[in-house]
């Protein structure tokens, strides 16, 4: 449990910075200028991998509460 809850910090920690990353950036990687609405899809699409991540969490605590 004590792992669960370190791991979950860290990548928490690591989400909050690169979101803080893509709203503050002017340019993207391929050379694009940002607009608010490429920055707002780039968001959207950075919160579904966020959700996805969050539901393999929520997994991985039900399976250590299950063994516990």
């Amino acid at each position: 449990m004590k792992a669960w809850k370190i791991s979950g910090g860290i990548v928490l920690l690591l989400y909050v910075v690169i979101s803080v990353f893509i709203c503050i950036r002017k340019v993207d990687g391929a050379g694009i200028v940002q607009t608010p609405e490429m920055r707002n899809i780039t968001l959207i699409i950075w919160g579904v991998f966020g959700l996805i991540i969050l539901i393999g969490y929520l997994i991985w605590l039900a399976v250590l509460k299950h063994n516990k």
